[in-house]
C-alpha cells in the first residue's frame, strides 16, 4: 500500500483520475453544473495538506541529518545535542558527553565553510529503529586547523535511530571512511 504521507503524488494521481471520471460524469448530466468538479479539488488539497501537515519517519529523519548539518558547519555542538539520544553510544563513545567533548574539540578547529550530501540513502526503517548510510563533502575554510592536509574532506558515515515518545533520535553514529580511506572514531582519536 502506498503511504499518502510519504509521497504526495498518489493523492495528486487520484485527483487527476477522478477529474476524469466526473468530466464525463458531468457530460451525461450538464445539469449538475461544477459541483461534481470539487471531489477532485478536495482530493488534491487533501494531498498538498497531509504532505505539509505531516512529517513521515523517513522524512523527519532526513530533517535531523539536515538540521544537524547545519549545526555542525555554524560550530553549534547544542544545535546537534538535540538530537542524540539519552542512550547515545558507539564503539568508541559509551555516552552522550563523550560524544560532546569530541564534537567540541574538533568543531572548534575545524571552521567548516559547509557540508553538502553526496548520498544519503536509509537502509532499514521499522516503527522503533532506523539504520541509513551516509557520505558528506565537508568544505573547510582556508583558516581551518585541518586545511593543511586539504579544503575538501570526504566523509562516510552510518547512523542508527531509534524513536523515544513519538521523536526520531540519533542513537549511534560510527565513522565509516575519511577521503575514501577506512576510518573508524578510533583512528582521529
Amino acid at each position: 500500500m502506498w503511504n499518502v504521507f510519504e509521497n504526495v503524488w498518489v493523492l495528486l494521481s487520484a485527483a487527476g483520475i477522478t477529474l476524469v471520471v466526473v468530466s464525463m460524469l458531468r457530460m451525461d448530466h450538464p445539469e449538475w453544473g461544477y459541483k461534481p468538479l470539487l471531489i477532485p479539488l478536495a482530493i488534491a488539497a487533501l494531498a498538498v495538506g497531509l504532505d505539509a501537515g505531516f512529517k513521515s519517519d523517513t522524512e523527519y529523519i532526513h530533517y535531523i541529518i539536515a538540521e544537524s548539518k547545519k549545526a555542525a558547519g555554524a560550530n553549534n555542538v547544542q544545535g546537534i545535542l538535540k538530537f542524540i539520544s539519552p542512550d547515545y553510544s558507539d564503539r568508541y563513545h559509551e555516552n552522550k558527553a563523550e560524544l560532546e567533548v569530541l564534537m567540541k574539540h574538533y568543531l572548534d578547529k575545524a571552521d567548516i565553510e559547509k557540508i553538502k550530501t553526496q548520498s544519503h540513502r536509509i537502509t532499514e526503517l521499522n516503527k522503533t529503529n532506523a539504520k541509513s548510510e551516509m557520505n558528506i563533502v565537508v568544505h573547510l575554510s582556508s583558516d581551518s586547523q585541518y586545511a593543511a592536509a586539504g579544503s575538501l574532506v570526504f566523509v562516510g558515515l552510518q547512523f542508527e535511530f531509534e524513536k523515544i515518545k513519538k521523536k526520531w533520535m540519533i542513537n549511534r553514529v560510527e565513522l565509516v571512511s575519511v577521503n575514501n580511506d577506512p576510518m573508524s572514531w578510533n583512528s582521529i582519536r
